[in-house]
């Protein structure tokens, strides 16, 4: 993964720790999901692999949405979800 530095202001800082501390997610995982949804459409006209991004993203949030019951799904959010 690449590392990307960039200033912002205060404001938008404070505001970025905020959501953070709020949803339980580090900064970076928060300005990496604003940087693909403000690429979203660049995305889909990219790529078959941004296009099935666009159209599954959110449908998975994580292992804890798999149902017990279904080895197959529990298995590809096991090994495909971190």
């Amino acid at each position: 993964m690449n590392t990307l530095t960039l200033k912002i202001p205060d404001e938008l800082d404070a505001a970025l720790r905020a959501a953070s501390e709020r949803r339980h997610v580090s900064k970076s995982a928060l300005v990496r999901e604003a940087l693909e949804n403000a690429l979203a459409e660049d995305m889909v006209r990219g790529s078959a692999a941004g296009q099935w991004t666009l159209r599954w993203r959110g449908a998975l949030r994580g292992k804890e949405s798999a149902p017990a019951d279904d080895p197959r799904l529990a298995h590809l959010l096991e090994k495909h979800l971190r």
